[in-house]
């Protein structure tokens, strides 16, 4: 009976160690599941506002301020690099757009990533497009991009708006 008392005596202890080692990786779980969030918004802010600076106020400075040096280029008319940003931009006549709000149709992020879908307004030279542009940010900057774009067409089979 008292090795049965004992041994009853030692599982009560082992399972209050337990439940309490079990709350301990909860508040863990839990601080890091704020802290992902927390990043998720603040590179959510990031982008939002260097994609407004750069798209809708035409500000090619916004690339010094929100892009790495050695930023990584998927779209395959650009080359790699900052610089590249603001060559081809410049060369597209961004600084001689009408300034706008940029309209954010979408915006899905989590952690380091970070995805818009805007449209684009129609220039003299460009149709309306619909663009889905997607970020990874490191240490604060757009260290990555990846977009694809569809030009509204004037006719469509559905009259569902692209957006």
């Amino acid at each position: 009976m008292v090795i049965m008392k004992t041994l009853a005596g030692a599982l009560l202890v082992s399972a209050i160690a337990a439940t309490g080692a079990v709350a301990a990786d909860k508040k863990q779980d839990d601080k890091a599941i704020v802290q992902q969030h927390k990043l998720t918004e603040a590179n959510k802010a990031l982008v939002m506002k260097a994609y407004q600076e750069l798209f809708g106020d035409h500000d090619l400075t916004a690339v010094d301020r929100y892009w790495t040096e050695d930023y990584i280029q998927h779209n395959p008319t650009m080359t790699d690099g900052r610089e590249a940003v603001k060559q081809f931009l410049e060369k597209m006549g961004i600084t001689h757009w009408p300034k706008q709000k940029v309209e954010f149709k979408r915006v899905i992020a989590e952690g380091n990533m970070v995805m818009l879908q805007v449209v684009q307004p129609k220039t003299d030279a460009t149709p309306e497009m619909v663009v889905i542009d997607i970020f990874r940010v490191e240490n604060g900057k757009i260290a990555e991009h990846w977009d694809v774009m569809q030009a509204v067409p004037a006719e469509t089979v559905n009259k569902r708006k692209m957006y």
